[in-house]
């Protein structure tokens, strides 16, 4: 049976960014945003593979 690639799913792309790289995010009205780099999965608490920044925003 043939597929469609536009229903095929395409792998997730992480962006690189050279180390030094400075980049801006600002949160919705009403809220505040911290960065946060882990090797925990704050949501799991399991172990994963690297170390990955967080983007955990709080409600004010």
């Amino acid at each position: 049976m043939p597929t469609d690639n536009s229903t095929q799913s395409r792998p997730r792309m992480a962006a690189i960014y050279m180390p030094g790289t400075v980049r801006g995010y600002r949160p919705s009205s009403g809220w505040t945003a911290r960065a946060d780099l882990t090797d925990i999965h704050p949501i799991t608490g399991r172990a994963l593979v690297r170390a990955v920044w967080w983007i955990i925003e709080t409600k004010e």
